[in-house]
């Protein structure tokens, strides 16, 4: 998958002819092109780049229909947990609290990249061939948005994602695939549908007999309800209802007796033994010494989203270089200049 992955970039971000625009909607930038999502999406053209900056400033607070091929990519998320992130520790961060919805990806916006933002609200996929990848999918601050996404499309790739919402009983699934569909990836992703009580119907991720998909080691809180799709080397924290009809089922580990037996799954793991459980929001999610996990993923992989080929990134960090330090004198001297420390780390 990681191959499949990097080829889906490459093919969308190495033209010649494209422009990189910087959008920033921190009061008082001036080294900007655009300070909001959708005037950069009217002014740039299909293939261009978007480099949304940390801001306290949401860079839309109304649903965006994206209708073009972009690439678009933020700084990443809970930056100020985890070491050598960024020097700036804001997110870029969507919202749309009229709607709910924050962005719908068009028919014109496929093979669009959508990297490193925090999304506060939900997203509608109706376009083929888009990649969502190092994103934070959450509430909206008022709480009364659900991170709630849906899938309308064929290759679809949701990879390294953080998700969650903490709403009651009768909130949607936190991804839902529609029907007739297929080549779609869901995998290395954290999932939360965390509502206490809710019983066994709050699914995280749903998809009908119609559609096809990989889920390969997510951690999984919630319901799980697929089909004629290959479920491996994922962790389900929940006691919520597990069904994948006519699937390939394999070395998963759940907390309760859910799990087909054999192929190397892994029925009534308790939490405790599984995972770090201490550092950063998503960093806690490491194995710990000792975890039912390592090594019992398909292939000798470990599960969850620590494993398998593209193993989930703190933060959410976007696969280009980083500042993560720097330092500079208020002033300089005429002979030997402003020494400036830079600390610059490379993602992958």
């Amino acid at each position: 998958m990681k191959h499949l992955v990097t080829i889906f970039l490459l093919a969308f971000t190495t033209s010649a002819s494209c422009k990189i625009w910087i959008v920033d909607s921190n009061p008082g930038s001036t080294a900007k092109d655009f300070t909001n999502l959708t005037s950069a999406q009217t002014g740039a053209a299909a293939g261009d780049t978007l480099y949304l900056i940390g801001s306290p400033v949401y860079y839309t607070g109304e649903r965006i229909n994206l209708t073009k091929r972009l690439v678009i990519i933020g700084p990443g998320y809970f930056l100020n947990e985890n070491p050598d992130t960024q020097t700036n520790i804001n997110p870029a961060s969507m919202d749309s609290y009229n709607t709910c919805e924050a962005i719908i990806f068009e028919p014109g916006s496929s093979g669009t990249v959508l990297m490193g933002v925090t999304v506060r609200g939900s997203i509608t996929v109706n376009a083929n061939n888009i990649l969502l990848k190092r994103n934070h999918f959450a509430l909206d601050p008022s709480g009364s948005c659900n991170s709630s996404n849906v899938i309308n499309a064929s290759n679809v790739i949701m990879v390294q994602n953080y998700i969650e919402t903490i709403d009651g009983s009768s909130t949607p699934p936190l991804v839902q695939i529609t029907a007739g569909h297929s080549g779609i990836i869901i995998a290395n992703n954290y999932f939360s549908h965390n509502c206490s009580g809710c019983g066994g119907g709050v699914l995280a991720l749903s998809s009908p007999a119609s559609s096809s998909l990989e889920v390969s080691n997510n951690i999984i809180k919630g319901g799980f309800s697929v089909a004629n799709s290959t479920v491996q080397n994922n962790f389900y924290n929940t006691d919520n209802t597990f069904v994948a009809s006519a699937s390939i089922v394999r070395n998963n580990i759940h907390t309760n007796s859910y799990l087909p037996a054999g192929n190397g799954n892994i029925n009534n793991s308790p939490l405790d033994l599984r995972y770090e459980d201490s550092g950063s929001t998503d960093g806690k999610w490491k194995l710990k010494a000792g975890s039912p996990g390592i090594g019992a993923g398909f292939g000798g992989a470990d599960c969850g989203i620590f494993g398998g080929s593209e193993p989930y990134v703190l933060s959410g960090i976007p696969p280009i270089p980083t500042i993560y330090s720097l330092t500079a004198p208020a002033v300089g001297e005429k002979n030997t200049g402003l020494p400036i420390q830079i600390k610059v780390k490379s993602n992958n």
